[in-house]
This record gives structure tokens, sequence and C-alpha cells, in this order.
């Protein structure tokens, strides 16, 4: 989707400090991260459901202001230089989002692909994809990047909003490249948020790799 392949997803330019966003909102911890249990999955979800702590729906709307469509304006940072530059500037397709009964956020694709069975090639609309959803069992919300182009695969977690803000955390696969995470969403009004994409190297310290800008058209 973007023009450049070491560019992540949806995102947002965020004029706000790093170190703003960051120290304000409470981190969430990846599921990847969580202790194995000696019970299997099916055995701890009884004790859940007997205990009656689950749902079946989705019951935060959090993230209904998203529905509609937006224009995305992307800068992306490299620290030795990529392309044989460190600051780049882009701007994405327009986005489309739109929520279902569970207030799961999906993005609407504008072209199409080949799909090819045993017998023909068939030339269909890309569907809309799922991008956020409220886990009512972790109560956490869930956001999953890879877009049709599929160059990123993998989910980030975050626990609330705190203010304006809230952080996802976790581990993706972006262009076969291993990437530990950190999203800083900040909503500025209703028609503009912005996005601080963050990558934990192997000093532990965080480098800015994206900021972009989300600009709702009315």
């Amino acid at each position: 989707m973007s023009k450049y392949p070491l560019i992540l997803f949806i995102s947002c330019f965020s004029t706000i400090a790093a170190a703003t966003a960051q120290d304000t909102v409470k981190q969430a911890t990846p599921i990847i991260q969580t202790e194995r249990d000696s019970a299997s999955f099916y055995d701890r979800l009884d004790n859940l459901q007997k205990s009656g702590k689950t749902g079946s729906a989705y019951t935060d709307s959090t993230f209904n202001w998203m529905i509609g469509n937006w224009a995305i304006e992307a800068e992306g940072f490299a620290k030795n230089g990529f392309r044989g530059k460190k600051e780049f500037k882009w701007n994405e397709p327009l986005a489309e989002y739109v929520a279902d009964d569970n207030h799961t956020i999906f993005v609407v694709f504008k072209d199409s692909t080949t799909l090819t069975t045993k017998s023909t090639k068939q030339r269909v609309v890309v569907p809309p994809q799922v991008i956020l959803q409220y886990d009512n069992y972790g109560k956490v919300w869930v956001l999953q990047p890879g877009y049709h182009d599929r160059y990123d695969w993998g989910s980030l977690i975050a626990n609330s909003w705190e203010g304006n803000k809230i952080i996802f955390r976790g581990t993706i696969s972006l262009n076969g490249l291993k990437i530990n995470e950190r999203e800083t969403w900040t909503r500025i009004s209703a028609n503009e948020f912005h996005i601080l994409y963050e990558e934990n190297l192997l000093n532990n310290s965080w480098f800015v790799i994206e900021e972009n800008t989300f600009t709702r058209i009315k």
C-alpha cells in the first residue's frame, strides 16, 4: 500500500513530541509474552464461562469515530538511511473505515485482486479487512496490520485510552523483518488523528520509524 516497502500500514503524523505520547499512557503487555498454562485453552475457557466472566459481544465503541473516509500524509525515518534518505514523505491512498454491530473496525479497499481456482481465474473486489477489534475476554483492543499487498503481519494490543491517547504494543513481521513495535495514537479532533510508530532497538531504545496524519474527508 505504501510507496516504500518498509513503511507500516495505516499511519498518522504526530505533532506531539514522542516523550509526551509515550510517558502518559500505561503500556499493555503483548499477548506473545503471556506465560504458558498447565491447562489447555478449552479447559481455561470452560472455567471462564462457568464463572460468568466472558461475553460474546464487543461492547466497547471507543473507535466508532473512525467511521468515514480519510486522507493520509506519511513521513518515514531511517537511522542510517533508506534509499539515500533519513527522512522521506509521501501520501497514502485514501482510507475508508466502517464498523459492524460489535464495534469492530474494518478498512475498505478501493481495488481488486485475481483469485485462482482449479478451473478459472476471477477478478474480485478486495473485501473489507478487520483492523481493530475489542477482545471482550482479555479486555484489550487488538490492532491487526496486514494490508492487501501482504507485507506486514502480526498484532498489537492496548488496554484503553488515557485522555486523547492510546498505545499499542506487540511484535509484527514487516517484509520478513521482526519488529518490536509501539504505536501511539493521538486523537486531535473529530476530523484529525495522528499515529507515531516506533521500533524497539537492540539497546532497548525506541526509534521513531514513521509518523502520519489522518484528515477526515467531509
